[in-house]
C-alpha cells in the first residue's frame, strides 16, 4: 500500500506575489489545480494551510486579519483536504481581535495558531503572548512557532531560536507546541526542547528549498545528517516529527526524497509522513 502523506506546513496562498516568484523558481505549478494533482501522485491525504508573513518583504503593511480571511475562504471551499491554522500579532492585537479569532476557532474554521518570531520582535515568552496560549488553551489547539533561519534581510534571529519555546513549554504545560523547521539551523537545540518537554513537537518543513537540480548536493547531505543525529541523541523524537514542505518554495518529489534520505524504518517513516499528524492535529483519515 503506498504511503500515506500529511503535510503538516504549507502555504497556499495563490495570490500572494512572493510566494509566486518562489513557486517559479521552484518549479512549482502554483494554483490549487495542480497542487491537487500533486496530491493526489504523491497520496497526500490532508494538509495545513498557513498564512505566510511577509511584511518585512513589502513596503505596504498587511494586517493579520487579511491573511486569516485569506485562509479561511480557502478552508471554506476545500475542507476535504485542507485544515487551516490562523495567525495573530502579539505586538499589535486587541482582545476583539481574539475575540473574532475565538468565534471563528469555535466554529474550526481554524484548527492551529501559527506566530512568527524573527519576523516580527518578540520572543515567545513575552506577556503580551500569554492571552493568545490562553486562547489556544480554552479550544484545545497547538500553537505552531516559526523557528530557525528567517526570510529577508530585516528580519532578526534572536527572536526565532528554538531554545526561546522552553520557556513557553514549561509555562504553559497544556498546551501543545510546534517549533516549525526543526529550528534549521540549530537542529540539536530544538530537538532538546522536544526532548526535555512532552508538549513540544516539530515539522521538517524547510530545508530542501528550489529545484531539486540546483540543491546543492552537500546542503542535503549536511541537513539528513544533522537531523538524523538528533534522532539517534533520543529516539522518542521520532514520535514528534511531522512532515511538511513550506509549499511552494519545494515540489513534493523533493521533499519527500529529502526525508526518505533520512534511512529509517517503515515503521518510522510512517510516522514521520502520517501517523504524528493525525494525532497531532486531530484527523480523521
Amino acid at each position: 500500500m503506498k504511503q500515506k502523506i500529511i503535510d503538516a506546513h504549507m502555504h497556499p496562498c495563490f495570490e500572494n506575489k512572493i510566494l509566486g516568484k518562489s513557486a517559479n523558481e521552484a518549479d512549482v505549478d502554483f494554483n490549487l489545480k495542480s497542487l491537487l494533482r500533486e496530491f493526489k501522485r504523491y497520496n497526500i491525504v490532508k494538509a495545513v494551510a498557513l498564512p505566510i508573513f511577509t511584511n518585512h518583504l513589502t513596503k505596504e503593511k498587511i494586517h493579520f486579519t487579511v491573511k486569516n480571511n485569506e485562509i479561511k475562504k480557502f478552508i471554506l471551499k476545500n475542507k476535504e483536504k485542507f485544515i487551516g491554522a490562523c495567525t495573530i500579532s502579539p505586538l499589535e492585537f486587541t482582545q476583539n481581535d481574539l475575540n473574532v479569532l475565538e468565534e471563528e476557532i469555535k466554529k474550526n474554521t481554524f484548527k492551529a495558531i501559527k506566530l512568527f518570531p524573527g519576523y516580527e520582535y518578540f520572543y515567545p515568552s513575552q506577556d503580551e503572548c500569554s492571552s493568545i496560549y490562553e486562547l489556544a488553551k480554552r479550544n484545545n489547539i497547538p500553537v505552531l512557532f516559526h523557528t530557525g533561519d528567517t526570510w529577508g534581510s530585516k528580519t532578526k534571529l534572536k527572536y526565532s531560536q528554538p531554545l526561546n519555546i522552553d520557556e513557553v513549554a514549561v509555562s504553559f504545560p497544556d498546551v501543545k507546541f510546534v517549533i516549525c523547521h526543526l529550528g534549521n539551523p540549530w537542529i540539536m537545540d530544538a530537538v532538546e526542547v522536544a526532548y526535555k518537554n512532552k508538549n513540544v513537537y516539530a515539522d521538517l518543513s524547510g530545508f530542501v528549498i528550489g529545484k531539486k537540480d540546483s540543491f546543492h548536493k552537500k546542503f542535503f547531505e549536511v541537513w539528513t545528517k544533522k537531523i538524523m543525529e538528533g534522532i539517534c541523541y533520543d529516539k522518542t523524537v521520532i514520535d514528534k516529527l511531522m512532515f511538511g514542505t513550506d509549499y511552494p518554495l519545494v515540489k513534493y518529489d523533493f521533499c519527500i526524497s529529502f526525508i526518505r534520505k533520512l534511512g529509517l524504518s517503515k515503521k518510522e517513516f510512517n510516522k514521520i509522513f502520517f501517523e504524528n499528524s493525525t494525532k497531532f492535529f486531530n484527523i480523521k483519515c
